[in-house]
């Protein structure tokens, strides 16, 4: 099909600095990379745009937050303001693809999608922070005291003081380290105070959004994987507190990925009540499956809020009979209850992962005096 053809044959790096301008597509190199979003009137302060080829080679992307949006670069033209046919027509004419119509596909039913090989490929370039990077961001920021307004936000949520996450000051807003599976730091994300929209953002470009691991992750029998890094840090507190036998993973957003470390063990899920979050538990499951876990755990979304939401207004005993409960148990010879449904690869650019002792000592994020 032409347009397909099309598609596959577009470099989206050259088509963005086409019709967004030249200066718009810097930072995108041979494997593509994060920019600031291209589109007019998307203007914003930190990059969030990304563009990478998937493992068919086809050029995708993925913008998060606010004005989010992804796919291939038809999809970027619709997103331009193009309609379908206008979108269609300067496909081919901007890679010279001859036109020759629409043919119906005859295929009766798409291949099976490997959530393993997705995860995989989100993961492949994860890497961490450097003592560059992470000294040239320190130099930005500043301690984070009790009066600050993002420390009155973790108190109202219950994390204050903050001993699950290593965080500072940005202005108003709050900065904290996600650290992986090993304890090194992954990226630093910022929280921005009063936000109604977009709260979120990565701190370090190139470095994607990994997912949130505990300290001394790798130690529990079984592991939770929970939407939203504070989540996570308010189960890892109940947790300790409690003596139970956890780790957790908190993903930044229900089409991340988690790290596959551990999770072939008995794996627990936690996800707003909504369809993305339908969609998460759909995907964590399947992916737990594949990696080797022996069984998988659905909890039920709470009705008084997120984690943090009733940590911070009930106390650690509110959460006690959620991680103590048999939730909805699903064994692997039952997946069909959660199917996987197919979603636009990740676009965030991750990196290897760089194996090394933990020595959360050395890595802080705020220099200690």
């Amino acid at each position: 099909m032409s347009l397909t053809t099309a598609i596959d044959a577009c470099d989206l790096r050259a088509l963005i600095a086409t019709h967004c301008g030249a200066p718009a597509a810097r930072g995108l190199g041979t494997k593509g990379g994060t920019i600031h979003d291209p589109r007019p009137g998307m203007q914003e302060a930190d990059p969030s745009f990304s563009v990478w080829r998937n493992r068919a080679g086809t050029w995708m992307w993925k913008k998060r937050g606010r004005n989010a949006g992804s796919g291939t670069a038809y999809t970027f033209l619709i997103s331009l303001g193009f309609s379908g046919p206008d979108a269609r027509a300067e496909l081919l004419r901007f890679t010279g693809t001859p036109d020759q119509g629409f043919t119906p596909s005859t295929a009766t039913e798409k291949p099976p999608v490997d959530v393993l090989a997705l995860a995989q490929e989100a993961l492949a370039d994860l890497r961490a922070i450097t003592h560059r990077e992470a000294e040239a961001l320190r130099r930005r920021l500043s301690p984070l005291h009790e009066d600050h307004p993002a420390a009155k936000d973790l108190a109202r949520r219950g994390l204050w003081p903050p001993s699950e996450l290593d965080v500072a000051a940005l202005g108003n807003d709050l900065v904290f380290a996600v650290r992986g599976p090993t304890g090194r730091v992954v990226n630093f994300k910022r929280r921005v105070h009063g936000a109604a929209r977009s709260k979120y953002s990565v701190m370090v470009p190139g470095h994607g959004t990994p997912a949130w691991c505990n300290p001394r992750y790798g130690q529990a029998g079984r592991l939770l994987i929970i939407e939203g890094e504070l989540n996570a840090a308010s189960a890892w507190r109940v947790i300790q507190e409690l003596g139970l036998d956890f780790d957790v993973q908190g993903l930044p957003g229900t089409d991340t990925t988690p790290f596959l470390e551990g999770l072939d063990r008995e794996v627990w899920v936690y996800a707003d009540p909504d369809k993305s979050g339908a969609g998460m538990r759909a995907r964590i499951q399947d992916l737990a499956f594949r990696v080797g876990a022996p069984r998988v755990r659905q909890i039920p979304a709470l009705a008084e809020g997120d984690f943090c939401d009733v940590l911070g207004r009930a106390g650690v005993l509110a959460l006690a009979d959620v991680l103590h409960a048999e939730q909805h148990e699903v064994e692997p010879d039952s997946i069909a209850l959660w199917p996987a449904q197919l979603e636009v690869q990740h676009a965030a650019r991750l990196t290897p992962l760089l194996g090394v002792t933990q020595d959360y000592g050395s890595w802080p994020l705020m220099a200690r005096s």
